[in-house]
């Protein structure tokens, strides 16, 4: 049978989350980059934790696999999920496959590893994204562009930043009941957080399904089933949001740091590349280092100082309806693709 036409293919979208039927990056990529998107998911936040997570991957590479036995269906390809875009780039190059579709890769992110296996993992990442079936990578801070040529030489030209965006949080009331929240589980320093505050007067909550510890002071409530609205709620009353992060090399926070500030709140997180980009230090957050007395001193200002903080509020709801929304993502993202 013939194959079909490069006008008559569809494009796909590989996802590992849930979305509606009318989700707006669909709506955004058929109008600016072209062509008829079609949704791929396979949803996965169960199996992070402990051996689940082998589970996890196995069903990325099939996700992967479908698409590879499907490629010629489809003109352009996106890895929502990285490792979906990873393994795809990654059996092509193995099969020495002819390249017949223009891959994206999102959400990528890499950290060096020690070890035999530290050394395997980056082989295997090396062997795919400078594969010529990678066509971009889309990263989320502009410093971690940098880092990954410097890891990834022969990629260097496919890392390409874009500013992260994310949905409106939508059907809260905000309030202000003087708690410090925090959540997200990658890259979280949440003993530091714990230990800062431990003998303070401040209250704080942190949700985070993975984080274990048994021996907390009685100023801080840990939280490991709090989810969607529930998180959210959680955010959308506290006095302002922690983001503590152990290396200051990886990309993260940046989701939680916009969702703060899709709902006024500010943000005090540690100083790294992954949220420099986000956060206007002195505007809607304050950086810290990981430091006991600078950590305290900010909070401090974040509550004694009324002025200073009702002008953040504002500042970061701002910030967010100018800048982070995710369809403002999703208009910049298409706009590479093309």
């Amino acid at each position: 049978m013939a194959r079909k036409n490069s006008i008559d293919k569809k494009n796909i979208i590989t996802i590992d989350f849930e979305v509606d039927d009318n989700w707006s990056f669909v709506e955004i990529l058929s109008n600016m980059a072209r062509g008829q998107w079609v949704v791929k998911k396979t949803v996965t936040k169960r199996f992070h934790v402990g051996w689940k997570n082998v589970l996890r991957h196995f069903l990325y590479f099939c996700v992967a696999l479908n698409v590879l036995l499907n490629r010629h269906r489809y003109n352009k390809i996106i890895g929502y999920q990285q490792f979906h875009g990873l393994d795809f780039a990654l059996l092509s190059r193995m099969l020495h496959l002819k390249k017949v579709n223009d891959l994206t890769i999102m959400t990528f992110i890499y950290k060096r590893r020690q070890g035999a296996f530290g050394t395997l993992y980056h082989k295997y990442i090396d062997y795919a994204v400078s594969s010529k079936y990678v066509d971009r990578i889309i990263c989320f801070a502009r410093e971690e562009c940098d880092y990954y040529k410097e890891q990834f030489p022969k990629a260097r030209g496919k890392f390409v930043f874009v500013p992260l965006g994310f949905k409106p949080v939508e059907g809260f009331d905000i309030s202000d009941n003087g708690i410090i929240f925090a959540t997200g589980r990658s890259n979280r320093d949440y003993d530091f957080l714990i230990d800062t505050l431990k003998d303070s007067p401040y209250k704080v909550v942190i949700a985070c399904d993975i984080y274990k510890n048994k021996n907390v002071p009685a100023n801080v409530k840990i939280l490991n089933n709090c989810y969607g609205k529930d998180m959210f709620y959680l955010m959308s009353c506290c006095h302002c949001v922690a983001i503590p992060l152990r290396d200051l090399k990886i990309s993260s926070g940046q989701i939680v740091a916009i969702q703060a500030m899709s709902l006024g709140k500010p943000v005090i997180c540690t100083d790294s590349i992954g949220l420099k980009d986000y956060v206007d230090n002195g505007a809607t957050g304050f950086f810290a280092e990981n430091k006991k007395d600078v950590w305290l001193g900010l909070i401090k200002k974040l509550y004694d100082d009324k002025t200073c903080y009702k002008d953040m509020c504002i500042k970061s709801a701002n910030a967010y309806k100018n800048e982070f929304s995710v369809d403002i993502m999703y208009k910049r993202i298409a706009r590479i693709i093309g």
